[in-house]
């Protein structure tokens, strides 16, 4: 059997609020911590505190998805501060209702269904974004992402009647 294995990497757009989610956690980290030392060593335990958000949930800002393609599957592994990966997704696309680019007239089709929306997309608009609408035992899943052109021609090669764009 002939294996196709295709990764690609996408970065995620930062959003506007990163910069002052990580100025105001560090600021305040400080703020405490200087407290502490000049009045009361009572302000160092918010102090660790806030030490220990800024360790553990400032990497979660910075946030790649790693698409993995290998023979009817797709693995989406997600990769905070270019260190930390963690797989949060299969999909058996044996069980793939549609792979359409984002604003094909096909996706009418399913407009009005109930879907539980996961979106591992840069969130840029101006990238060609695609969604995977696939059935999860009796639940419908939309899956949106931003395959390259590898990935498209490897499922479009297995499915191809599934497979459409704008």
């Amino acid at each position: 059997m002939n294996e196709t294995y295709v990764e690609w990497l996408v970065e995620k757009k930062p959003s506007p609020y990163d910069n002052l989610i990580r100025i105001a956690a560090y600021t305040a980290t400080l703020v405490f911590f200087a407290a502490g030392l000049f009045f009361s060593v009572f302000f160092l335990i918010p102090a660790a505190a806030f030490a220990a958000g800024c360790f553990f949930f400032l990497p979660r800002l910075n946030v790649e998805y790693e698409y993995l393609y290998l023979n009817r599957s797709l693995s989406v592994d997600i990769i905070y501060s270019k260190e930390k990966r963690r797989n949060i997704a299969e999909y058996d696309l044996d069980k793939m209702e549609i792979l359409a680019e984002e604003g094909s007239p096909v996706l009418d089709n399913y407009r009005d269904q109930a879907f539980k929306i996961r979106d591992f997309s840069s969130r840029d608009l101006k990238e060609r974004r695609f969604v995977l609408v696939i059935r999860d035992g009796k639940n419908m899943q939309k899956v949106i992402f931003e395959p390259d052109q590898r990935i498209i021609d490897a499922v479009k090669h297995l499915y191809p009647s599934k497979v459409f764009f704008k």
